[in-house]
């Protein structure tokens, strides 16, 4: 993982607080590495997968999308 990827996964394991770019950040990186996960089970367990994960896996997507909507419509709303 990039340094980057790692910061994430240490924010997300340590349940910090994660700003408005730090969303942004997550949605542009799952929007660009979805297909990392392609391809991967157990026994094929690549580095973009192991990234995937890093940044909060398929859970972490969601939780980024749901954040983003709400800071969103609360843009729209100002």
């Amino acid at each position: 993982m990039t340094p980057v990827g790692l910061a994430r996964a240490r924010q997300l394991v340590h349940r910090q607080e994660l700003s408005p770019t730090t969303i942004d950040r997550m949605v542009s990186y799952f929007a660009r590495h979805e297909v990392d996960k392609q391809g991967s089970n157990w026994s094929t367990y690549g580095k973009g997968r192991q990234a995937w994960d890093g940044w909060g896996g398929d859970a972490g997507l969601r939780l980024a999308r749901s954040i983003a909507r709400r800071m969103n419509a609360d843009e729209r709303r100002t």
